[in-house]
C-alpha cells in the first residue's frame, strides 16, 4: 500500500516538472510582441511647415507730389481708417501757382471771345466795303464819260482826269482787300495760337490740382502704420517713401514647401494654423496662393504658399510664427491601422494578424497614409488584433507572447 502512495507522488512530481520544462520550452520558443488594432474611423493626411504671420494688405506709401515740405505726418503704431490723412505737405506754391494759371485762362478766354466775335476786324470790313463803294462810283463815271469823249462832248483832260480816279479807287479797293485778308490770317493765326494757350493753361491747372490733392497723402486702407520713414519738416522729392500701411483685422500666413509636399497641395485647400503666442487656440484657414515658380532655400527649392486666416477672437499680429497643418486629404469611416503594423517586403506589403496567439501573415492593400495610420482596403477585417513593430525575423505562425497579457 506504502507503494502505491510512494509512486503516485512520484508520478505527481514528474508530471509537474514536464508541465514546467513544457511550459519553459513553450515561454522560449514564443516571440513577444505589442499589440495593436483595426479599427474604422476618420483618416486624414496632413503637410505640416512653419509659417510666419503677415497682413493680408500692406501698402508702401510713395509721395507722389514732385516735391515738397511734409507739414504733417501720423507717428508708428497709429491706427488709421481708409481715406483718413496720413501725412501732408506745404501747399502755399502750389495754391499760389494755380492762382496765376486761372488768371492767365481768364485772359486767354475772353481775348479768344473778343476774336471770335470779329469786333478786332469790323473795322477793316467796313473800310473794304467804302473802298468798293467809291471803285464802283468812279467805274461807272469812267464809262459813262467815255461815250461823251467818244462823242467828242468831253475834253481828253477831262476824260484822263476821271481815269486817274478810277485807277486810285481801284488800287484802294486792292488794298483795302489785302489789308482785309491779312488782317483775317493774323486773326486766324492768334485765335489758332489762344486756343493753344488755353490749353496748355488747362493742363497746367488740371495738373496743379493733381499736385495738390497729393498734398493730402491717403490711407487706402483701415489699419495701422507700422513704419514711418519722413519727419514733418523734411523736403521730400518724389517717389519717396513715406511710410507702409498694414490692416490689422486681416492676415495670412505665409510658409514654404519643397518640391515633395507641394505636389501634395492646391489652391482652396483648408489649413488649421497655430501660433505659438497661442498654442491651445488653433485657426482656420484656406490657401489662396501657391508661387509658380521655387527659390533656393538651404540648397533646397522651395515653394511659397500663402493661407488666409479666417476671423478669430486672438491678438494676432503680424510677425508671429506658427505651425501650419495643411489638409492635403480626408476620409471618413475607412478600416485603418497604425503605421507601425505595416511590413515591406520585395514590393509585398503585408501585416500580422493575432489569433490564438499566433502571427498570422496577411498581404494587404492600403489606401491614404499618413505618419501614423493607413488605410486598408483589403485583407483584415474591422476588431482584428495585429503586431505592431514586427520583428524581422517574425515567421507565419509564429507562437507570441503579447506584452501586457498575464496568461503569455
Amino acid at each position: 500500500m506504502k507503494k502505491w502512495i510512494v509512486s503516485g507522488l512520484i508520478l505527481i512530481v514528474l508530471i509537474g516538472i514536464s508541465y514546467l520544462v513544457f511550459v519553459k520550452v513553450k515561454e522560449k520558443d514564443s516571440v513577444e510582441v505589442v499589440k495593436g488594432e483595426v479599427n474604422r474611423g476618420e483618416l486624414v493626411l496632413k503637410v505640416t511647415a512653419r509659417g510666419r504671420i503677415e497682413a493680408r494688405e500692406r501698402y508702401e506709401i510713395y509721395a507722389k507730389i514732385s516735391s515738397g515740405v511734409i507739414t504733417s505726418i501720423l507717428e508708428e503704431g497709429a491706427k488709421v481708417r481708409k481715406g483718413e490723412v496720413l501725412a501732408g505737405f506745404d501747399s502755399k506754391e502750389l495754391l499760389a501757382g494755380k492762382k496765376q494759371e486761372e488768371s492767365n485762362l481768364v485772359t486767354y478766354r475772353n481775348r479768344l471771345l473778343f476774336l471770335k466775335r470779329g469786333f478786332g476786324i469790323k473795322e477793316q470790313e467796313k473800310r473794304a466795303e467804302e473802298a468798293g463803294i467809291v471803285f464802283e462810283e468812279t467805274e461807272r463815271n469812267l464809262l459813262s464819260r467815255k461815250g461823251l469823249l467818244e462823242r467828242e462832248a468831253l475834253s481828253e483832260d477831262e476824260f484822263r482826269k476821271i481815269e486817274v480816279n478810277y485807277k486810285r479807287a481801284k488800287l484802294a479797293q486792292e488794298l483795302a482787300l489785302t489789308q482785309l485778308e491779312e488782317h483775317r490770317q493774323q486773326q486766324k493765326e492768334e485765335m489758332e495760337t489762344i486756343s493753344a494757350q488755353i490749353e496748355s493753361a488747362g493742363a497746367a491747372l488740371s495738373a496743379i490740382n493733381r499736385q495738390l490733392e497729393w498734398t493730402k497723402v491717403i490711407s487706402p486702407i483701415s489699419g495701422i502704420i507700422t513704419q514711418k520713414t519722413v519727419k514733418e519738416g523734411a523736403w521730400v522729392p518724389a517717389g519717396r517713401l513715406l511710410c507702409i500701411v498694414v490692416s490689422s483685422s486681416s492676415f495670412v500666413v505665409k510658409t514654404n514647401l519643397d518640391e515633395v509636399d507641394i505636389s501634395k497641395i492646391s489652391p482652396g485647400m483648408e489649413a488649421v494654423i497655430v501660433l505659438d503666442a497661442f498654442p491651445g487656440q488653433p485657426v482656420s484657414g484656406r490657401i489662396t496662393k501657391i508661387a509658380p515658380s521655387p527659390v533656393l532655400k538651404e540648397k533646397l527649392n522651395v515653394f511659397e504658399v500663402t493661407i488666409f486666416l479666417e476671423p478669430a477672437n486672438i491678438d494676432i499680429r503680424s510677425e508671429m510664427l506658427a505651425d501650419v497643418n495643411i489638409i492635403s486629404s480626408q476620409k471618413t469611416d475607412v478600416l485603418k491601422v497604425p503605421h507601425e503594423t505595416i511590413v515591406d517586403v520585395d514590393d509585398e506589403t503585408f501585416l500580422f494578424v493575432i489569433k490564438d496567439n499566433k502571427a498570422i501573415k496577411r498581404k494587404v492593400v492600403l489606401g491614404l497614409k499618413n505618419p501614423n495610420e493607413a488605410e486598408v482596403l483589403s485583407g483584415v477585417k474591422e476588431g482584428e488584433e495585429v503586431v505592431l513593430n514586427p520583428p524581422l525575423d517574425l515567421k507565419d505562425g509564429a507562437v507570441l507572447k503579447i506584452k501586457g497579457n498575464s496568461g503569455g
